[in-house]
Parts: C-alpha cells; sequence; structure tokens
C-alpha cells in the first residue's frame, strides 16, 4: 500500500459552519480520504467545526484567532490604524501557533480554507519549504473586497502560496485579473455526497407551514446577507402574490455577525407589505436535503458574483429545479434550460418568467429535476473532488 499522505487543513471559523467547512467535513468523511491521507486539522477548540470534527477520525490541533479578528470580514470594508495593527498581531500569533503544530505534525502540505488562514498558514510553512495550498472559496474582486486587501492578498499569495484552488473558472479569472500567475492556479469545483443527498418524501416543513399539498413552496437557502439576494427575494414575493398566483415564499437560514440588521430590515419588510401569509423565515435546518425535497423551486438570488453555488448542487441532486442568478461560477454548474433555469441578476421580470415557465408545466419540472441529477452523479461528486485535491498534491509534492 502506498504511504499516506499528510495534510494539515486550517480553518479559524469558530461560531458558525460556513460552505467552506461543509465542504471540508464532507470531504474527509470520504473514505478515499480516509485510505489515502493522514489528515489533521487546525481549528478553534470548541467550535462547531472541531465538534463535527470529533465524529472522524481526524487529529485536531487548538488554533484560531481572538475574538475580535475571528469575527473582522473584510468584505467591502476598510479599516483604521489600529484595527490594522490589531489584525498584523493576531496573525503574528496564529503563525507562531501554526509553526507548532506544523514542527509536530510534519505535514507533506498544509491546505488552508479562509483568507485569513490563508496568510497564516502560507506564512508557517514557508521557512520550511512545506507546500502552501490556499482553497480559495471566495472571488477576489472588487465585488467583495477594496483595492488594499486585494493588493495584500495578491503580494502573499505570489510570495507564500504554492498553489491557489478555487472553486470556479470564474473564480480563476478573478485571481488572474488580479496579478496572480497562471502556473499558480487550480480550479478544483465543489462536490457533495450523493449518499447524503438523496430525494427525501419528509413533509415536516410544509406541515409547520401549513401548507396545502397542491400549493407550491418557493425557497431561497443560504446565508442571510445583502449580496445574497434575500431582499430581492422578498420583492419577487410581492410581485409574485400581486399578480395572485399561487405559492408560499420561505428563506431558509439565518444572519451571521454584522449582518443582523440586514434580518431585521428583511423581516420589517414583510410586516410593511402585509406579505406574512406569504413568506416565511426559517432557521437552517441539519438535514437539508429532507428540507430541500419539500421545494417546488429553488432560487437562487444572488446580486453579486456567486463564488459557485453549493445550494444549487445539492437541490439538483435531490431532484428540485432550480433558477438561478447568471453570474459568476453559476453558468459553469448548469445547461440552461435541460438541468436549470438561469435568470438576470436582480430582474424581477427574468426571474418571474421563468418561474411562471417552470411552475405551469410538470413535465419541465420533471425533467430539469431528472437532469439536474445526472449532472451532480456526472461532475459534481465528492470523488472527484478527492481526486482533483490528490492529483494537485501529488504535483506539489513531487517538485
Amino acid at each position: 500500500m502506498a504511504k499516506q499522505r499528510r495534510i494539515l487543513f486550517v480553518d479559524h471559523v469558530s461560531k458558525v459552519l460556513g460552505g467552506a467547512e461543509f465542504n471540508l467535513l464532507e470531504l474527509l468523511g470520504l473514505p478515499a480520504a480516509r485510505r489515502q491521507w493522514e489528515a489533521q486539522v487546525a481549528c478553534p477548540s470548541g467550535s462547531p467545526l472541531e465538534t463535527a470534527l470529533a465524529r472522524l477520525p481526524v487529529a485536531r490541533h487548538a488554533y484560531g484567532f481572538a475574538p475580535a479578528l475571528n469575527e473582522l470580514r473584510v468584505v467591502g470594508k476598510r479599516f483604521s490604524p489600529l484595527a490594522k495593527f490589531r489584525a498584523w498581531r493576531e496573525l503574528q500569533l496564529a503563525t507562531t501557533r501554526l509553526r507548532a503544530i506544523v514542527a509536530g505534525f510534519k505535514p507533506d502540505a498544509v491546505i488552508s480554507c479562509t483568507n485569513k488562514d490563508h496568510f497564516a498558514a502560507g506564512a508557517a510553512v514557508h521557512a520550511a519549504h512545506i507546500p502552501s495550498l490556499w482553497w480559495v472559496n471566495d472571488i477576489i474582486s472588487s465585488d467583495f473586497f477594496g483595492w488594499p486587501v486585494r493588493r495584500v492578498f495578491v503580494s502573499k499569495a505570489r510570495h507564500l502560496a504554492t498553489r491557489l484552488l478555487p472553486v470556479s473558472n470564474f473564480g480563476r479569472a478573478a485571481l488572474l485579473h488580479e496579478g496572480i500567475l497562471e502556473e499558480q492556479i487550480t480550479t478544483i469545483h465543489n462536490g457533495i455526497s450523493l449518499a447524503r443527498y438523496q430525494r427525501s418524501t419528509s413533509t415536516l416543513l410544509r406541515e409547520q407551514l401549513r401548507l396545502g399539498s397542491n400549493e407550491p413552496l418557493i425557497g431561497l437557502v443560504g446565508r442571510i446577507t445583502p449580496w445574497k439576494g434575500q431582499d430581492f427575494f422578498l420583492q419577487l414575493a410581492q410581485a409574485w402574490s400581486a399578480q395572485g398566483r399561487p405559492g408560499r415564499f420561505v428563506i431558509i437560514g439565518r444572519a451571521f455577525n454584522e449582518d443582523a440588521p440586514f434580518e431585521a430590515l428583511l423581516k420589517q419588510y414583510v410586516r410593511t407589505n402585509r406579505l406574512e401569509s406569504k413568506v416565511h423565515f426559517v432557521a437552517f435546518q441539519s438535514d437539508i436535503a429532507a428540507t430541500l425535497s419539500q421545494l417546488d423551486v429553488l432560487l437562487h438570488c444572488s446580486t453579486k458574483p456567486e463564488p459557485f453555488g453549493r445550494v444549487i448542487i445539492e437541490a439538483m441532486a435531490v431532484g428540485v429545479p432550480v433558477i438561478a442568478a447568471r453570474a459568476g461560477g453559476v453558468p459553469e454548474i448548469v445547461t440552461e434550460g435541460v438541468d436549470a433555469g438561469l435568470a438576470e441578476p436582480g430582474n424581477l421580470n427574468s426571474y418571474i418568467d421563468q418561474m411562471t415557465a417552470l411552475l405551469g408545466n410538470p413535465p419541465k419540472r420533471t425533467a430539469w429535476a431528472l437532469a439536474g441529477r445526472r449532472t451532480v452523479e456526472q461532475r459534481f461528486t465528492l470523488e472527484r473532488v478527492f481526486d482533483d485535491f490528490d492529483r494537485v498534491l501529488g504535483e506539489v509534492t513531487a517538485k
């Protein structure tokens, strides 16, 4: 049997699991990963990620940032000199901690999962000549980051990163545009567990909402934050209901940190426009496959380019038709009109036209559902993700 690769994953997220953390958990739970990698994870003690990892045969190391930096998001932000100094100091402390972990574990490569982790991990292993792979789950562009942040990212990446691994070719193009060298970038599209995402017969959500069997349930799933388009989703609900069309709308998710006021504004919009009987807010669900299975259509309403769109392949896997924003990495997932629909971001008429054509055509819904599952089976499995990672690991460790 070939020697296992020793891989250290680094993720500082301490409060709520996001897409990057779900990707990591599912990848490490794959049998092939357990056979071929000796994987360990540096993450905050007592965090949801650490708790979830405890269910896997994966060693964990205490690592993270102070709360002020851990909760700090750099998307669209400017910082005072004091904030910059504190961020620099925290990164130095995290880097020192990672150096100690690396010295003890002696990994063949280190894979970091967020921007803050990229900087700390890259600095920690640079002198030891251990490959530093940056799993880039963001779009590094002016849509999300100011010029100073992008400049620092590019400078650090060109100096510290062995390879950057964006989750879409759109993300790759953004890195190239910012000045990252082409030979430093390899796209690895996300994937999901086919076993986990199976069609469910559960009706629990529909029962909780007291929804009639013939009334469509239209959902949006994900973190509540302005660029994900929950406000646009509510405008859709208002326009759809004003035309006397049947259907209920449900937002599944919650806001993190500074986005709580945005969630409050969404709920105020529902009250002001008397949409309480048409729009519902539901917290994140532990069995997302069962929840998605109860939707008649999933809407993806992001108003900025999506790095990938994990929830799209989750819905497709359980046989739910999807109408998604034609931007970012989304067009790399779907074949328009075959396994999903694409609408123009932020365009009410574009979405309503797509919804009308889909919800009024049961054979079309069935065809999209079947084709969507096939798309995931053929292109977006965890096994393919593992193979892509293992190939890159082979390339960088051979050098």
